[in-house]
């Protein structure tokens, strides 16, 4: 019988609620301490099955006391880096959301903690990664069925959403969402970002104090350009959290729409230079999704576990999350300053 692993998870909000139901359901972990906020416990510990001692009111007691293998970082993003060099100090395996931490600066700092402790995995929940639509569109592009990428159209559209810290950071869609984005994108084209340049700005209508709207031009190592339109004060015609997705090589476009299927549409033309003047008569062919037993956040758990029974480094382990942080970080730079940013 394989080992059982033991977690303490930080965080028990609305996220962290999600994860005490994943840790129950999966019969390889147990969670042995929970740090959440003091008014939360009693309800905490109905949640959670867990006696008064192992429910803390404060992350650093959970992290000194509990006793653990794993630690779940689902703490506030100004808490993250404190609580993650805690962990690693403690010899914890990490899973940490989203955003990894606040700065270039801070995650730096975990990355060299982290490399001088090679025997500590540390893995980001990216869960778009995890979705059967996505995973179904790296597939395809993988096997050549649109030829070489060259190039790629992201356009997001979603209604405000005003819970929690959301409402009052400056450019809400790059500070929370566009690391999901950013991230697929990475994953979509296998490759980094080599230079990013964006604008920010706040239609009249939105509920944001900040700029919730983006639009950017991203040119990827291996000469992948994007196009990236964001707004995340939509007012009709709102796309799935994934967005609308193009995905252009020379046989041909993959799309990704707001129902989440996948459409390979072929290049059909039989003369160089014959134009389509009824497009309604493109068919594409749809593609069936990748079944996956376990999906997203859930999914991401799993593979935690199977990581650390193999030894082997997870796919959005720090070093490679690293990577999707700098691409926000540079649209922001380059949305304050107006000029095109480096990664």
């Amino acid at each position: 019988m394989k080992a059982k692993y033991k977690v303490v998870l930080l965080g028990a909000g609305f996220w962290g609620k999600r994860w005490i139901r994943l840790l129950q359901e999966y019969e390889r972990v147990e969670c042995t301490g929970i740090a959440c906020a003091e008014k939360d416990r009693d309800d905490i510990i109905r949640l959670s099955g867990l006696s008064g001692e192992n429910v803390y009111g404060d992350w650093q007691e959970a992290v000194n006391k509990a006793d653990a293998d794993i630690m779940v970082n689902v703490l506030p993003a100004e808490l993250h880096y404190a609580a993650d060099c805690a962990a690693l100090e403690k010899g914890l395996h990490i899973i940490a959301e989203k955003p990894l931490v606040k700065t270039k600066e801070e995650a730096e700092s975990l990355l060299r903690l982290s490399e001088a402790r090679k025997n500590q995995l540390f893995m980001v929940s990216q869960n778009y990664r995890w979705r059967p639509h996505n995973v179904t569109i790296k597939q395809a592009v993988d096997e050549g069925m649109i030829g070489r990428l060259e190039a790629v159209s992201f356009n997001f559209r979603r209604r405000e959403d005003l819970q929690g810290y959301r409402k009052n950071l400056e450019m809400p869609l790059i500070h929370d969402m566009c690391i999901h984005h950013f991230d697929l994108l990475r994953f979509f084209c296998d490759s980094d970002c080599r230079e990013i340049t964006a604008h920010a700005w706040r239609p009249s209508w939105s509920r944001y104090k900040g700029k919730p709207n983006v639009d950017a031009v991203i040119r990827m190592e291996n000469g992948v350009e994007i196009s990236y339109t964001g707004t995340w004060a939509a007012r009709g015609m709102e796309t799935s959290w994934d967005g609308d997705i193009v995905l252009s090589g020379d046989k041909g476009c993959l799309t990704l729409d707001a129902d989440n299927e996948v459409c390979f549409y072929p290049d059909v033309r039989e003369k160089e230079g014959e134009a389509v003047l009824d497009t309604g008569k493109q068919r594409p062919v749809v593609l069936k999704k990748t079944e996956m037993e376990h999906e997203e956040t859930d999914y991401g758990l799993r593979y935690f576990i199977e990581c650390l029974d193999k030894g082997k480094m997870p796919e959005t382990c720090l070093k490679d999350n690293f990577k999707s942080l700098c691409m926000v970080l540079a649209c922001e730079e380059a949305a304050d300053t107006g000029r095109k940013v480096r990664v």
